[in-house]
């Protein structure tokens, strides 16, 4: 990034501003000298502490998002991950067990049937079983009623549990995680700042990567002529000298500013799709590359 701004202000100190020649042709504006940027720049820092026990790539490498750049010590914290599923595994377990649920509703329609049964005897043979046993019936049967409210409670406390356990597995995944430094975009490894056994710190920078995938083509566009409203959202065809050859790369303008600079003139920017070399595989569009820029115009 920083080498293209040192040929932007090249440019401008030559009298020669990207983009400042203009010539217009039918319903296209085409724009010579134009500047290719990098729209993604990520310094991809460690968030926790630690040794760094594993570098995953070499730099000038591709990768793609969410790949595995490097890995800080995380022996520690995979084995309490480790434990927060054994807590986890032994919870669903026990919310899964209504057993003494069961055990007390079958034992409080049994209590239930004796103690009917008691009182139908008495009905028909007053006296025929004492006051005291009815009272042990009846006591007998509320006991297993309460156990069945006992057992529901417990299977609740079963449920909560298992949502606390979920969550301790969640924090100690989270803590695995961080200790993981992953590509934030798809892109190409630019520099390594820490190797294999280092000390990192939370914040520290340990891999740059530039995103290629895509790069911003930047121009100034005549004020006089045209508004910001008339390119913004155009689509455009962007041409590249390299070596030996020329290369077409289609995109459009995502940015057109409201500022006007001295010329007068102002800043537009394309989105530009990059491609491969279909023999070597490297990215064509590189920061730093001047380019012709032909916006197709309502």
């Amino acid at each position: 990034m920083h080498y293209a701004w040192i040929a932007l202000a090249a440019a401008l100190l030559a009298g020669e501003a990207p983009g400042f020649r203009a010539e217009s042709a039918g319903r296209s504006l085409t724009l010579s000298g134009c500047l290719v940027t990098l729209i993604d720049e990520v310094e991809v820092a460690a968030q926790e502490q630690g040794t760094l026990t594993e570098l995953a790539v070499a730099e000038g490498q591709q990768v793609k998002e969410g790949d595995l750049l490097a890995r800080i010590d995380d022996k520690q914290v995979r084995a309490m991950a480790e434990v927060a599923q054994y807590k986890l595994d032994v919870a669903n377990e026990e919310a899964g067990n209504d057993v003494n649920k069961r055990y007390a509703e079958k034992a409080a329609d049994v209590a239930k049937a004796e103690l009917e049964g008691a009182v139908e005897t008495n009905r028909r043979a007053p006296g025929a079983i004492s006051q005291t046993e009815i009272r042990r019936l009846a006591l007998q049967h509320e006991q297993f009623l309460l156990q069945i409210e006992q057992a529901v409670y417990e299977l609740g406390i079963a449920e909560t549990t298992i949502k606390v356990r979920e969550a301790e597995l969640k924090a100690a995944n989270e803590d695995v995680a961080r200790r993981q430094i992953l590509a934030p975009v798809d892109g190409v490894v630019e520099k390594i700042n820490h190797r294999r056994g280092e000390w990192v710190q939370p914040g520290e920078m340990v891999v740059k990567v530039l995103r290629v995938d895509s790069l911003w083509v930047e121009g100034y566009v005549d004020a006089l002529r045209y508004t910001p409203g008339d390119v913004r959202g155009r689509p455009v065809m962007v041409t590249v000298a390299l070596p030996g050859r020329q290369e077409q790369f289609q995109g459009k303008i995502s940015f057109a500013s409201e500022l006007i600079e001295v010329g007068p003139r102002f800043l537009i920017k394309a989105e530009v799709q990059n491609r491969q070399d279909s023999r070597t595989g490297e990215w064509l569009l590189r920061s730093g590359l001047t380019a012709t820029m032909t916006i197709s115009l309502p």
